[in-house]
């Protein structure tokens, strides 16, 4: 098929070899997109080749994690690719029709469900489903993958699930956003919306920026009684927070500061947590110090971890390297950012708390 070529896999369950269709370059052209991102298109429908399934045993996935299973998750597939080898696995030509996406993908989200897989995974191919629904103008269905697409993704941004790079947290708030707006609930696509528009210029795209300001423009002109509850809402989390600080005898200009860096909204989520911390440990998390301090230490060196923290700070080809919030101690020589317990035999360059990943954290700068 014409814009169209196989790329050859090896299933992790059977090891037989699945020949996966991928799409060449220009094999579409995107007219417009709707508000979620959802593509228009001349030429082959990009959505139809959403996922990989192996034909013979019914082992599904998306092509970039196709490859990628372990022992425990296989397990946890066998009796489901037992049922379906039973009933007898569909096959899928190279050129894909709208149920074949179907299938697949419905494969593909019934086993990620199964695996407990990464949350962002899983609304990503409920957005998908959603999206073909959409193409056929069955709004029942579409609602349907809409609320689950919009549950894994709040689950994702909670989490701090690791994201793609096109995306990032500000991207996955405005699709936050603009699926609780197409949900009907207005208010909390609002609040969303007003999340990313907060949040500093170095934490999110333009695109985002941009999107997330129109929607919420869009939402004050039709919904003028809801835009008075954000508003209000708005009015009632500042005031939470300047009684936290000025309760600790904290200035304004330092929760003018918390709210520029961290956004209106994480300020009102960690009130309870800056009750526990001393005042100085309060301005070092409006500062935030704890970056500052990573940006003169980490300067000129290689970078390595959170891809989205590693965006904000200049990579270098310096040794010793430093590791941005490690799951495991990395073997030295090293620079590591972490909110682990210390543990001996380890020089500390900074301690201090700081607002990272959506929470406030103890956070240690040390050698190893």
């Amino acid at each position: 098929m014409e814009g169209v070529y196989t790329k050859k896999l090896t299933c992790p369950v059977c090891k037989s070899e699945v020949y996966v269709a991928r799409l060449k370059h220009g094999a579409y052209t995107v007219i417009s997109r709707d508000s979620d991102l959802h593509p228009w298109v001349n030429g082959i429908n990009p959505i139809y080749y959403v996922g990989a399934i192996c034909e013979n045993c019914g082992y599904a996935a998306l092509e970039s994690h196709f490859e990628e299973l372990s022992s425990e998750e296989i397990k946890k597939l066998l009796p489901l690719l037992a049922k379906k080898r039973l009933a007898g696995v569909k096959g899928v030509m190279e050129e894909r029709m709208w149920e074949d996406a179907l299938y697949v993908l419905s494969s593909v989200f019934e086993q990620y469900e199964i695996r407990n897989t990464d949350p962002y995974n899983l609304g990503y191919v409920a957005q998908n489903m959603a999206w073909l629904y959409r193409e056929v103008k069955d709004e029942e269905n579409e609602q349907v993958w809409l609320e689950k697409a919009l549950q894994y993704y709040l689950k994702a941004y909670e989490s701090s699930a690791q994201l793609p790079s096109t995306l990032g947290e500000a991207g996955l708030g405005y699709l936050i956003a603009d699926l609780y707006a197409r949900l009907g609930n207005y208010r909390d696509a609002l609040q969303w919306a007003s999340r990313v528009v907060q949040m500093p210029k170095n934490r999110k795209k333009v695109l985002f920026d941009q999107l997330s300001r129109e929607l919420w423009q869009d939402l004050r002109e039709k919904y003028k009684s809801t835009f008075q509850e954000e508003k209000n809402w708005r009015t009632t989390v500042r005031t939470d927070v300047q009684k936290t600080l000025q309760g600790k005898g904290i200035l304004t200009t330092t929760m003018d500061s918390l709210i520029r860096n961290v956004g209106l909204w994480a300020s009102g989520e960690i009130v309870q947590d800056l009750q526990d911390l001393t005042k100085e440990d309060i301005e070092a998390v409006a500062s935030f110090e704890w970056f500052n301090k990573l940006m003169e230490i980490s300067s000129g060196h290689k970078i390595i971890g959170d891809i989205g923290l590693a965006k904000l700070l200049s990579s270098g080809q310096e040794e010793p390297a430093v590791y941005l919030m490690p799951e495991r101690w990395p073997e030295p020589p090293g620079m590591v950012l972490t909110d682990q317990p210390l543990s001996s035999g380890k020089k500390i360059l900074w301690q201090g708390y700081g607002f990272v990943k959506g929470k406030v954290r103890k956070l240690f700068i040390m050698e190893v």
